[in-house]
């Protein structure tokens, strides 16, 4: 255990702005899984667990923002109806938007996945900031806290999948849910949900796409009679 020992003070000779550094690297760059909560678990050891956490939080904060300023930055690029509709979008999502980006910051889940479309919309950046720091904090100071108990339980909990899989099956998921995001007319989609209800709302989207996909099944047998 010699390794663990000179690790452990290595890392600790960077203190606490080495845990900030370690937060913001750790999230700097989308889909990059830098597994920064292990040195985290690591220094709480022989560190506060409280400033430790909350510096960890603060740190990787900072990071996602970037992930947000990318997904922001491409709204630039779509036309002004699409622009408009998003608009609408970000403010639809309400406390549910909230919710979103403080459950998938607080737990280790592909957090890009909802933070690069939120910046696409232009979701209100003070709501998102607050948020999102909530959650790192939390993330931050669960794992300082538990670094006082059970290492097996840590490993658990950050799990050890395959880290390519897991890669290419966030930014698959990001792609899926950024073409929903702008296929969507989403000035139409809240009228209605104001009106109908988000079930009603649900019921005419999945009769859409059936008769699209009746009327493509009706042109390729037109297509292959001819």
């Amino acid at each position: 255990m010699d390794w663990f020992i000179v690790l452990i003070e290595g890392l600790k000779g960077y203190g606490y702005a080495g845990a900030l550094l370690i937060g913001f690297v750790g999230n700097l760059i989308p889909f990059l899984p830098v597994p920064f909560l292990i040195p985290v678990f690591l220094l709480s050891g022989v560190m506060d667990p409280l400033p430790l956490g909350i510096v960890v939080g603060i740190g990787a904060t900072i990071g996602k923002c970037v992930s947000y300023m990318i997904g922001r930055g491409g709204a630039a690029f779509l036309s002004d109806r699409k622009r408009q509709e998003l608009r609408c979008f970000s403010k639809a999502l309400g406390k549910y938007g909230d919710l979103a980006i403080f459950l998938f910051s607080a737990f280790p889940l592909p957090d890009d996945v909802i933070i690069i479309p939120f910046g696409l919309a232009k979701y209100n950046f003070k709501r998102f900031f607050i948020m999102l720091l909530l959650g790192k904090l939390f993330l931050g100071l669960l794992v300082a806290y538990a670094g006082h108990y059970s290492f097996e339980v840590m490993m658990a909990f950050l799990g050890e999948g395959n880290v390519l899989m897991g890669v290419l099956g966030s930014v698959v998921l990001l792609v899926i849910l950024t073409a929903i995001i702008l296929k969507i007319d989403w000035i139409e989609a809240v009228e209605y949900i104001n009106n109908n209800g988000i079930l009603a709302y649900a019921r005419m989207m999945l009769d859409r796409i059936f008769k699209k996909m009746g009327t493509q099944q009706q042109s390729k047998g037109a297509d292959r009679s001819s």
